[in-house]
Formats: C-alpha cells, sequence, structure tokens
C-alpha cells in the first residue's frame, strides 16, 4: 500500500516527508518520493521556545502553556544570551511572524501552525509525484517532540493528527511511542526496524547503521529475524553543537553549516574529557555509564562551565570530535563482533568534521578496514529516511504488527504502537 511519512526532528530545521510502496513486511519497500520544508528562522526560535517551556515544567503541559508568553522572552535572553537592543530587536521579528500567520503568542498557536506545515508539505509531495489523497493508505505523523522522559513514563510529543487527516483527507496514525513507554520500553528508538527491512531487501547482512541526528543512535543488524537487531541511542549527535552555534551567535545560526567552524578549530582534550563527566545526564545519572537499551532527550544535554572559555571554532571542534566519539565508546562496551558494513544516515553527517572524526575512530578499532557509506552512497535517501521509517511503522500499526522489540527499546514483549485518526470529511 502507498504510505507518506513525516517528521521533524529535535533540530527543528524542518520537517520531511517521505512515499512509500509497502506492506510492512521486512525487505518489501519502494521509495516513490520525498518533499522537504525548511522553517524560517523565526519558527525555529518559538519552537525552541515551546520546547523550553515545556522542559521547565518536566512535560506539564498546563503550566507550560501558562508559561509559554514569558518563555519566548526568557529563552531569547537566557539560552542566546541576547543584549538588551538585540533582545528588543528578535522579539519586534517574532511578532511580525505571528501577526503575518494570523497568531497568538501561545503554545496551542505554535502547535496549531506546526500542524498546517505538516499539511503543505504532504500537498506539495502529492502535487510533485502526481499522486491523489485517495490513492495514500496512510501517513504517519510523528509530531515534534519536546520532552522525552521514559524514567518518569513520559513524552510529549505534539501536532494535532485529527487537523492532519481532515486537512488532508487521509488516515494519520501518529503518538507511536506512548504505547510502548507504558509498557515499560524507552520508547525509543524504532528506526532499527527499517533499517533492518532496508538491509534485508538490499541484501547486506550483517550491517551498522548509525543515524545522526539531533541526537545519535545505532542500529546493529545481524539477520532479518527481529531479535538479529540491537539498538541505542549513543549521544547527542548534533544537539549540543546546534545549542552552542546558536548560543555563540546570538541566534542568528542554527548549526555548523557544512562544518565551516569546526574545520578551523582545535579540539581541546580536557574540555572533551569533561563532557563525558557532565555534558549528558538523566535523572542525575552518567548517560555514558548506563547500559542499553537506552535513549536520549534533546534536553538531557548541557552545555557544560569548561566549555565557555572556548572560541566559536574550537568549540565547535571540540563538540563534533565529542559526537563521534560518543559512538564509538558506546559501541566498544557492548563487547560484540562488530560489523565490517555502516552506512551512515541523517543530517549530522554533512558535517564533514563529524564525518572525519568517526570514520578515524571507526577504523582504529576494527580488525579490517570498513566499509563506510554514507546512506546515499548505499542507494538509501539520507534526507527522507526518517520520513520514511514512519511511513513504514504507519503501515505497521494499522495491521498491529509491533514496533518495538526487547532489544531495541526494552520493552519486555514485541508490542504494536500508534493511534489512528481517520478524516472527518464534515469539518
Amino acid at each position: 500500500m502507498l504510505s507518506i511519512g513525516l517528521m521533524s526532528g529535535t533540530s527543528m530545521d524542518g520537517i520531511d516527508a517521505a512515499l512509500i510502496f509497502t506492506d510492512g513486511v521486512v525487505g518489501n519497500i519502494k521509495e516513490l518520493g520525498h518533499s522537504s520544508l525548511a522553517y524560517p528562522n523565526e519558527f525555529k526560535l518559538l519552537l525552541k521556545a515551546a520546547e523550553y517551556s515545556v522542559r521547565k515544567f518536566q512535560g506539564n503541559m498546563v503550566l507550560a502553556q501558562e508559561y509559554y508568553p514569558q518563555a519566548v522572552e526568557d529563552f531569547l535572553k537566557h539560552q542566546l544570551n541576547l543584549s538588551n537592543d538585540l533582545l528588543l530587536t528578535k522579539k519586534k521579528a517574532l511578532n511580525r511572524y505571528l501577526i503575518q500567520h494570523g497568531l497568538a503568542c501561545t503554545l496551542p498557536a505554535i502547535i496549531e501552525l506546526s500542524t498546517d506545515l505538516h499539511t503543505q508539505v504532504v500537498q506539495n509531495l502529492l502535487a510533485a509525484t502526481q499522486h491523489a489523497p485517495e490513492q495514500i493508505a496512510v501517513a504517519g505523523y510523528h509530531g515534534q517532540t519536546f520532552f522525552h522522559q521514559p524514567k518518569i513514563k513520559k513524552s510529549i510529543i505534539v501536532g494535532d493528527a485529527q487537523r492532519l487527516a481532515n486537512s488532508l483527507h487521509i488516515t494519520v496514525v501518529n503518538d507511536f511511542r506512548s504505547q510502548d513507554i507504558a509498557a515499560g520500553g524507552q520508547g525509543a528508538p524504532l528506526a532499527p526496524l527499517y533499517h533492518q527491512a532496508l538491509a534485508v531487501r538490499d541484501q547486506i547482512l550483517p550491517v551498522a547503521i548509525v543515524n545522526c541526528g539531533g541526537v545519535a543512535n545505532v542500529s546493529l543488524i545481524f539477520g532479518k529475524n527481529h531479535s538479529e537487531m540491537l539498538a541505542f541511542d549513543t549521544g547527542p549527535g548534533n544537539g549540543l553543537i546546534d545549542q552552542w552555534v546558536r548560543k555563540k551567535t546570538q541566534g542568528s545560526e542554527h548549526m555548523d553549516y557544512n562544518g565551516k567552524y569546526g574545520k578551523v578549530g582545535k579540539i581541546n582534550e580536557p574540555v572533551l574529557a569533561a563532557l563525558y563527566q557532565a555534558s549528558t545526564r538523566q535523572q542525575g545519572q552518567n548517560y555514558f555509564s548506563m547500559a542499553p537499551p537506552k535513549s536520549l532527550d534533546a534536553g538531557d544535554f548541557q552545555l557544560i562551565p569548561e566549555i565557555e572559555s572556548l572560541s566559536l571554532e574550537d568549540g565547535c571542534a571540540t563538540l563534533e570530535a565529542f559526537t563521534a566519539d560518543t559512538i564509538i565508546t558506546g559501541l566498544q562496551r557492548l563487547n560484540l563482533n562488530l560489523p565490517q558494513r555502516w552506512i551512515l544516515a541523517g543530517g549530522g553527517w554533512h558535517n564533514p568534521v563529524i564525518l572525519s572524526e568517526l570514520q578515524s575512530r571507526l577504523s582504529a578499532i576494527l580488525k579490517a578496514d570498513p566499509i563506510i557509506q554514507t546512506a546515499d552512497q548505499a542507494g538509501w535517501n539520507s534526507q527522507a529516511m526518517e520520513a520514511q521509517i514512519f511511513a513504514f511503522l504507519a503501515v505497521r500499526s494499522i495491521q498491529k504488527l509491533p514496533i518495538s522489540f526487547p532489544n531495541t527499546t526494552g520493552v519486555a514483549n514485541p508490542l504494536t504502537g500508534g493511534s489512528i485518526f481517520a478524516p472527518n470529511l464534515l469539518q
């Protein structure tokens, strides 16, 4: 059947939509198209302020909604360190953006606009691939993650699935993680099942797939059975780098684009060591001392005091080395015979500094020269992949097939997930 997947990651840089044909069975997938929509800088900041508000109140949406108008100013002031003049300029720009879109400065309004932008990117995809809504069996809508803490059984992923279904005239599946979390799982990662499906289809087993987005995670696929895969989040991906760039540029830039800063910076080894001790913690525990299965929220990352004295360039170089190193150290702790084939997916690998740091470290720990490819080099679509994942999972969801497993999320038994929203065409 035809299925559309939608993904807006923790980097909050935009939305990807992908169209695939699949019956939800491992190995039976055909990619048919992809469309993306980049968020304007103003909407990125409004989303980040929403995330800031939700995290401040540990996922309490009532308190987060009350605080949100003030959260916008507090985020600009405390997270971006804006001077009073820049703060006033930025607030005026955000107000103009809200007025242009007919929105109040409220959390529900931001969620509504996020949903409508997802509608727009699907409509663009349908036009580009020459498909009508009635040809699409289902759309998998991940939504925007603001807070993910499975230890307290709470994951806040926003988006109005019914509004999306009504707008598109397509059945929508969302809320993929809550059932797993309620059953004692981490709710993440969900990507390994799709990674396995592609690996089986392309006959490239065993293989390791490393995804680098706001959070980095690894899927080790040893065979075609669901018991023959292992996955976990390794560390910050782009998360800390993006925080650092936003802070040092006072919100004018959101990433180290093409590694332009890290390329000319130098790794500070003492700061790199300090990052392992204090940058990534969950409920007071050092994440890197925890054994898989485990998962991360972008809010688990913090810029440590030791990095504050570094230049923008040296900070980027150090954080980019840290991202690569946490992937390697996480794998070494498994004490497994690792695959020789590695596929790198996600936007983080567009940063050549992270890519180079991983390649050199990976070659050092493997007995033979590894085969390292980006997803695009392997014949996959790196930019579309996370959206494709949720197209695939949506098909499995409507068929009540499992989407999470003991060796991926830590749930006791294989489990389906997702909530289904049929379009209400009377609205």
